[in-house]
């Protein structure tokens, strides 16, 4: 009987304290970015003054609910920045992320409030997307510096967002590149073609794209010598134009056709492949004693997916 007494009560003592327990925090709550670490955020381009609204969310975790209001403050962080910037690329600096000038972004307040009885709040963040040359990288960084409790802190190593903003366009992205490459002071019958592979075409504005011509290497250090813009025209034309006269670059032909198809796989998904038809010359001036002087002619295309059961056009793409 003393035996079964004991183990009655030690049942009861056990029971009370994990009650005790599930009612009460068992560790301090946390607030993050739901979207830590170096986060792409796609935007679509709008011009002459357009807006393109972001949510950013951040994140309350923790044990038990949440009853009470909590206000979450972030602020811009450079020094995590320019950490980033010096761990990944060292003395390559023209590949370093520029952080996005002030001119192309506002938030509607520096502090938002994760309501009573939920665990997620948004800083609403606008975006001009003007002015940008897509030749470099930008950042916009954030850090959370402070919360309204002091019983809920910030994750140490999720209170950091480095946000890549990337525009995009109806022309903009990865083209696949079935044209070749030949040296024009040599017979083609004594030459192999190169192939160009893939190239990325970047946002100018609604209409326009740049890319960077020939095999060129990306991220090449002298790239921007070689930028090609690429106008899509009302009438299924392409311009095509340098602002560099040194590499003598002049366009031959250019048109575009657009065609459209539903995924056999997951019909909510809609196919769109762009394909250029370009011919353009240009001089590769890498040694400038010997440049050499090269025709480009074939296909690009772009084949883009977009969900159309979402309903918010900027997050429809799905981006490579």
């Amino acid at each position: 009987m003393k035996k079964a007494h004991l183990y009655l009560l030690f049942i009861l003592i056990t029971t009370v304290s994990c009650n005790k327990e599930w009612e009460e925090e068992l560790y301090n709550k946390d607030v993050s970015f739901v979207r830590n670490g170096v986060v792409n955020v796609y935007a679509k381009y709008k011009s002459q003054g357009g807006v393109v609204p972001v949510k950013v969310p951040v994140l309350l975790s923790g044990s038990t609910g949440n009853n009470e209001d909590i206000q979450v403050t972030i602020a811009i962080d450079k020094d995590t920045l320019d950490n980033l910037n010096f761990d990944r690329f060292r003395l390559r600096k023209d590949l370093y992320f520029i952080e996005l000038p002030e001119g192309n972004y506002s938030f509607q307040s520096m502090t938002t409030t994760i309501p009573k009885d939920s665990l997620e709040g948004f800083f609403n963040l606008n975006l001009r997307l003007e002015g940008m040359d897509m030749i470099n990288k930008y950042i916009l960084p954030l850090k959370i510096t402070a919360t309204s409790k002091s019983n809920v802190n910030t994750r140490r190593w999720f209170s950091k967002s480095l946000m890549q903003i990337i525009p995009f366009n109806d022309y903009s992205g990865v083209y696949s590149n079935a044209g070749q490459m030949w040296n024009r002071d040599i017979p083609e019958n004594k030459q192999t073609a190169l192939s160009v592979g893939t190239r990325t075409a970047w946002v100018v504005n609604e209409n326009t794209v740049f890319f960077f011509a020939g095999v060129l290497e990306e991220e090449a250090f002298e790239r921007a010598k070689y930028k090609v813009y690429a106008k899509f025209n009302a009438d299924s034309t392409v311009s095509l134009w340098s602002d560099n006269s040194a590499i003598n670059f002049s366009q031959k032909r250019g048109t575009y056709t657009i065609s459209k198809k539903m995924d056999e796989v997951q019909p909510y998904l809609e196919k769109t492949y762009v394909t250029m038809n370009l011919e353009y010359w240009f001089s590769d001036l890498s040694n400038p004693e010997y440049p050499i002087n090269y025709r480009f002619t074939g296909p690009m295309t772009l084949e883009k997916v977009k969900n159309i059961q979402i309903p918010e056009e900027d997050q429809q793409v799905q981006m490579p």
